[in-house]
């Protein structure tokens, strides 16, 4: 099976839901093992807590898992398990009205050993602030920018997450944008 970086191909996720979809529980394990981590990421990086991460995670793939067959060949399993998983996080987030989540996953590479601590100091705050200036953001424009700048999704894959155009993906995504600089600004 051939893979884009460490992502699969959209036609090989859709044969391995197929497959799954049919039964073959290897099928879907291998979805579970490629996507398990993103799903997890995603829903810590929204919810701030590794306990409810991992509820999410699972529950995301129970729901996907039982919904296999509603999947259409337009669509990524990535961005299908992505909508599935924002909108448990969001329907979490309402149901517990949390404060701001504090998240301990660091939004960039600060596990460099070699760097002068001064600069892995800066890196540190800088990578505090940038979190705390998400942790203050609506869920829905939270979610836009992890999808978009954690990760990596295009426009096309958020648009079929958010069940909207191409094009509202790229203004929600601006306007998101433009409120996470004034929260990094205050931050500052």
């Amino acid at each position: 099976m051939e893979t884009v970086g460490d992502r699969l191909t959209i036609p090989d996720t859709l044969c391995l839901a197929k497959a799954a979809a049919a039964g073959d529980a290897e099928a879907f394990d291998l979805l579970m093992q490629t996507y398990g981590d993103r799903v997890f990421r995603l829903a810590l990086r929204m919810l701030g807590n590794r306990e409810d991460a991992e509820d999410i995670q699972q529950e995301a793939f129970v729901r996907a898992y039982r919904k296999l067959h509603t999947l259409r060949g337009a669509a990524s399993f990535g961005a299908w398990i992505y909508a599935i998983t924002a909108r448990l996080c969001l329907s979490r987030r309402r149901r517990s009205a949390a404060q701001p989540a504090e998240v301990c996953v660091p939004l960039g590479g600060l596990s460099g050993t070699d760097c002068d601590p001064q600069d892995r100091l800066a890196a540190a705050d800088a990578a505090a602030r940038v979190q705390q200036a998400l942790d203050r953001l609506p869920p829905p424009d939270r979610l836009l920018i992890l999808l978009k700048h954690v990760e990596d999704l295009s426009h096309q894959e958020i648009a079929g997450v958010l069940k909207c155009s191409v094009q509202s993906s790229r203004s929600r995504l601006a306007r998101a944008k433009r409120l996470f600089r004034e929260r990094y600004r205050e931050e500052g």
